[in-house]
């Protein structure tokens, strides 16, 4: 995947819908099936990081993440998530979104693709768009997973 999409900040904010996931991660591989679509509220902070507020993935935990802003322009970070080079891989940003990042536990390195849709429903160009991406990334298809909608996606973030 050569470089990144610029994240337009504004473009960017707003309430996305994490619908699904392709990554090495074990721990994802092993629970994809049992996944629900959780929501993500998407703040621009003033001084170029973004506040991300997650709702349940079909369980009752909220988590509240700040994303920092990277030395390399449009790329983020994360250490309370271990996540590095977080970065938009595709966008058209009315309907969807793919992002790319990193992850570094120990000594064990991942790599995630995840599709966010404006919609809690499954946007067919998304799925296309993270399965031609995959294989970029060194990354198969087959271990991604769109992930169901959640019953509490209504009320996820309130």
């Amino acid at each position: 995947m050569s470089g990144s999409c610029p994240a337009p900040r504004f473009q960017f904010q707003g309430i996305w819908c994490t619908a699904g996931a392709v990554s090495d991660d074990q721990g994802f591989l092993d629970s994809k099936d049992s996944m629900k679509m959780p929501a993500v509220l998407v703040i621009p902070l003033a001084n170029g990081d973004l506040g991300l507020k997650f709702g349940p993935d079909g369980g009752c935990q909220k988590t509240d993440v700040t994303p920092s802003k990277d030395a390399v322009d449009g790329r983020l970070s994360s250490a309370a998530m271990a996540q590095t080079n977080i970065r938009v891989a595709f966008a058209d940003y009315k309907h969807f979104t793919v992002l790319y990042s990193k992850t570094q536990k120990r000594d064990v390195r991942n790599v995630w693709l995840r599709p966010y849709t404006r919609a809690p429903e499954p946007f067919p160009e998304d799925a296309q768009k993270m399965q031609q991406l995959a294989p970029q990334v060194g990354l198969n298809p087959s271990q991604g997973a769109l992930l169901p909608k959640s019953d509490q996606w209504a009320g996820a973030l309130a």
